[in-house]
């Protein structure tokens, strides 16, 4: 069965008690994962440092600069400006994310709660410039979700649970009232010690696409 051709959705997924909804963005409403991938790639042969799918999958959901602070620290990069390197993962990132699409299983929870009158959030470890050429590139940046915040708007990312309590809050849900979706276990973990009702890993929804080739 797959969520996005059904109706309703199941209740595992948005459970009738749920108030408020707050997603994730990057693999979790939008397939950009692929996107953020071929941009670091290139950004580590520019500047000189390594960084694997399975690395970056682990480190998902983290701000870029917090990423380049602990690559470097890891590889002892002293020579790396780290603030310059953040630049220019944003500016590759913008490069490549006309072609962004939402996750279909993903996306049919956001339309079953705004049918409802539901208010919905996206928490993102993402800058607000990619954050709003991505959602642009699938006309959502304006009317759809109720609340944005990005890691611009927070002083520590994920797993701190600010995020996710900020986006509760911009809402007006009580965070125990609200449900959280993720694709990554440091997403996981902030909601879930952002005390919501509960935490929904989007990878394991029927029809969740590949990330990674």
């Amino acid at each position: 069965m797959t969520v996005g051709s059904c109706t309703p959705v199941p209740e595992e997924y948005l459970p009738v008690e749920a108030k408020g909804l707050v997603f994730d963005l990057d693999g979790t409403v939008l397939d950009t994962m692929r996107h953020h991938w071929d941009a670091w790639k290139q950004l580590s042969q520019e500047f000189g440092f390594s960084l694997t799918v399975e690395q970056l999958l682990g480190l998902a959901g983290k701000p870029s600069k917090e990423i380049m602070e602990l690559l470097c620290s890891e590889q002892g990069l002293t020579h790396i400006d780290i603030p310059k390197a953040v630049e220019r993962k944003t500016e590759l990132y913008v490069e490549l994310a006309g072609d962004t699409t939402v996750i279909p299983c993903v996306m049919a929870i956001a339309h079953a709660a705004k049918s409802k009158g539901m208010p919905i959030a996206i928490a993102t470890g993402g800058n607000r410039a990619q954050v709003e050429k991505s959602l642009r590139a699938v006309d959502m940046l304006e009317g759809f979700f109720d609340a944005i915040v990005t890691c611009n708007e927070v002083t520590q990312g994920k797993p701190h649970p600010e995020t996710f309590l900020q986006a509760a809050e911009l809402i007006g849900i009580d965070p125990k009232d609200c449900v959280g979706y993720e694709d990554a276990p440091l997403g996981m973990q902030a909601i879930k010690a952002a005390g919501f009702l509960k935490a929904v890993d989007v990878t394991q929804m029927p029809g969740y696409p590949k990330l990674m080739p």
